[in-house]
């Protein structure tokens, strides 16, 4: 019974161990959705957030359907986003990110479709992620966003 307990956590380590959340200054098309994560080293939420996009469950398991990119909001970088050149300033312009963490949605086609600034629950998170993977692979319609989080629970 040990023996099978053990297995079972190492199975779990290996599955939900790797983060979702990656660095890169380049973001290439990979026919996955994209999530922008732009965080602070002062921000305690977003480390949670990092944390339970990794350890919970149904957020880790809605994530995988993503590719998930941290923007440090104070690095001040160049970024190539979906092969448009950018900077960590014009990304913060562009998506009026005035607090962290703040997420940042868009289609594998690079269509903005949902923001979120703050700190998230996973529950929520999952939702709307899961919303916005459907409006990608065209079986929600983006202005069914209310609709939507009504039939969640969620409004």
């Amino acid at each position: 019974m040990r023996r099978l307990l053990f297995v079972l956590l190492l199975f779990a380590a290996a599955l939900w161990g790797k983060s979702p959340v990656k660095f890169s200054e380049t973001i290439p098309y990979s026919g996955k959705p994209l999530m922008l994560l732009f965080d602070s080293q002062t921000c305690p939420y977003c480390e949670k957030m990092k944390k339970e996009l990794e350890s919970d469950p149904v957020l880790h398991a809605e994530a995988q359907k993503f590719d998930i990119y941290r923007i440090p909001r104070d690095d001040h970088r160049r970024y190539t986003i979906l092969g448009n050149p950018t900077t960590t300033q014009n990304l913060q312009m562009l998506y009026k990110v005035k607090v962290t963490p703040y997420v940042v949605l868009l289609s594998s086609k690079g269509e903005k479709i949902w923001q979120l600034p703050g700190y998230v629950k996973p529950e929520v998170l999952a939702r709307i992620m899961a919303f916005v993977e459907g409006v990608d692979k065209g079986t929600y319609k983006k202005e069914e966003w209310r609709a939507y989080l009504k039939k969640h629970g969620i409004i």
